[in-house]
């Protein structure tokens, strides 16, 4: 039995005795697992009744304490809010956004304003400011954004945007056209980027590497054709082309404008692809244009191989870097898989943009060639490079099917009979003499076909030969071959070569990782040549950030 005290209070103007103590019916409590508590009314007062101890239970085993329910912040998303926003507190003082438009302001962008038509007191919407729209495209391919629709939704929600455009927004049209429509303008802007870069001590011309980057083309390999194929694919478009335009005008004007503008964009596709078949079949012949594949809806694209394996369409993407502060002094875009005939393109860009050549240009064994070493010598430019050696000629003779006992060096060349004998006693005749590009001279020797015929190795040393005579070609080297190959043995310019990659590589890993040009959005080689100009841009923008932002900026000319 449990007993329970009572205690009694009496009500107010009575001064009844209470119980101390009462003892309680145990049937009352029977089967009940509760901490007891009543209350009773008697005698005028309240009689409270409780357990020895409040936080005992009378039968049974203890109940555990629940745990207190926890208590958060309550999000209420359909409220309505007013929000007062500072547009200069949305962004720090050393944001890269704040840096862009700073250094857009102090160059000169009348190339950019020339093509406004708006003018004070005259009709006509005003355009976007072209400082703006430069500062948005720099900021944006700074952030990895190469697409014009999803630069213009960041304008809405991403802080460095909103600065730029003052809490306003640049529709994807404008930022689209923009882009495309200002190339010539857009390299002055480059080249005056580079002058900021100059007069801060980063560019100093002495000495540039050039390497190239293969980058996706804006098309699929599936898109790409050859030979009878690609006449019916073209033959189609065409006839589907004339259908669309005899169809009823039933739609909107939006619709329509849609249709037309599509109808124009395939047209000019077509005639691309058309245009480049013709080139083809004028440069190789009818028989080897009929072979070569061209892309119906990227024609100026072709399938080249990637350094990570396999064949994509691509372009060939061409830097000319400085080695000071590894600026990006020229990009040139190609079509070309090699980069042999390249190297002389990419030196009169730099001298069109920088008013100068460098001292010294390093390359990479692709670039090496008499004709590239006479061309450098001409411009006065000293090429340092690897020395081509047997084993590349040994590898594209393996290439080629020659067994490795067939190779070029197996073959003796007798000097006082200007022949070669082969490893089976056979004579190779001096048979022509030519001059290559350089002022290289190449020596043609050629075996008897007899002499082949009945040769029983004749598919291990010449399988593609035609005719299946084996033929050897001994190059001369003229004066400019000769000084290149005894320099390059020297440990003073083994060192200098050396620092190739780690200028070379730098530029082209920081396109790729850092601004995601991986694979162009536009189309055209005109177009992608201004697309790779803009993230060129970019790139030296971004140094001149890194390197002289932290420092007081003086514009140039003051």
């Amino acid at each position: 039995m449990a007993f329970l005290g009572l205690a009694w209070r009496a009500r107010a103007g009575r001064g009844r005795p209470a119980r101390s103590r009462e003892a309680v019916n145990e049937s009352q409590l029977h089967n009940k697992n509760f901490f007891a508590t009543r209350s009773l009314e008697r005698m005028g007062g309240v009689i409270t009744l409780m357990t020895d101890s409040d936080f005992k239970p009378v039968f049974g085993e203890p109940v555990p304490a629940s745990a207190p329910t926890p208590r958060v912040r309550v999000l209420n998303r359909s409220q309505l809010m007013m929000l007062y926003v500072d547009i200069e507190r949305l962004i720090p003082d050393d944001h890269p956004a704040k840096a862009i438009w700073e250094l857009v302001g102090a160059l000169d962008l009348s190339p950019f304003y020339e093509k406004v038509k708006a003018v004070e007191g005259g009709a006509g919407q005003p355009p976007f400011d072209p400082r703006l729209m430069i500062s948005v495209w720099l900021y944006g391919t700074s952030r990895g954004i190469n697409s014009a629709r999803e630069l213009s939704e960041r304008c809405d929600w991403e802080p460095g945007l909103q600065w730029l455009c003052a809490m306003g927004s640049v529709n994807y049209h404008s930022l689209s056209t923009f882009r495309v429509s200002h190339g010539e303008a857009l390299k002055k802007l480059f080249a005056q980027v580079l002058g900021v870069l100059s007069a801060q001590g980063l560019v100093k011309l002495e000495r540039l590497t050039v390497d190239g980057t293969r980058i996706r083309a804006n098309c699929s390999n599936e898109s790409f054709l050859r030979g009878q194929k690609l006449q019916e694919h073209l033959a189609a478009a065409e006839a589907h082309m004339e259908a669309l335009e005899q169809q009823p005008e039933d739609t909107t004007k939006r619709q329509q404008a849609a249709r037309e503008r599509s109808l124009r964009e395939r047209e000019q596709r077509v005639a691309a692809a058309q245009e480049q078949f013709k080139q083809l079949q004028q440069q190789r012949g009818p028989s080897e244009a009929a072979q070569a594949q061209l892309s119906t809806t990227e024609a100026d694209a072709r399938i080249m191989k990637q350094s990570g394996g396999g064949f994509a369409p691509s372009y060939n993407l061409q830097l000319a870097t400085d080695e000071k502060a590894k600026i990006i002094v020229a990009a040139v875009v190609s079509n070309s898989g090699t980069d042999t005939q390249l190297l002389a393109g990419v030196m009169d860009e730099v001298k069109e943009i920088c008013r100068e050549v460098p001292n010294q240009v390093l390359v990479d064994g692709g670039y090496v060639s008499a004709d590239n070493i006479g061309k450098m010598h001409d411009r006065s430019v000293e090429l340092i490079g690897p020395v081509p050696d047997v084993a590349a000629a040994n590898k594209q003779a393996k290439q080629r099917g020659v067994s490795e006992a067939y190779f070029r060096d197996a073959f003796r060349y007798d000097l006082d009979q200007d022949t070669y004998q082969c490893p089976e006693g056979k004579v190779l005749v001096h048979i022509r003499q030519r001059q290559r590009e350089g002022g290289r001279i190449e020596h043609e020797y050629r075996a008897k076909g007899s002499d082949c015929a009945a040769c029983p190795h004749q598919m291990e040393c010449c399988p593609q030969a035609r005719r299946s005579v084996r033929t050897i070609v001994r190059s001369e080297p003229s004066e400019n071959v000769k000084a290149f190959r005894e320099k390059m043995q020297t440990d003073q310019y083994q060192q200098l070569y050396r620092k190739r990659s780690e200028v070379a590589e730098f530029p082209n890993a920081w396109l790729k990782e850092k601004l995601g040009l991986r694979r162009f959005q536009l189309r055209g080689i005109a177009n992608v040549a201004v697309e790779s100009l803009w993230a060129a841009t970019t790139y030296n923008v971004q140094q001149w950030i890194r390197l002289v932002w932290r420092r007081p900026f003086t514009p140039v000319g003051v």
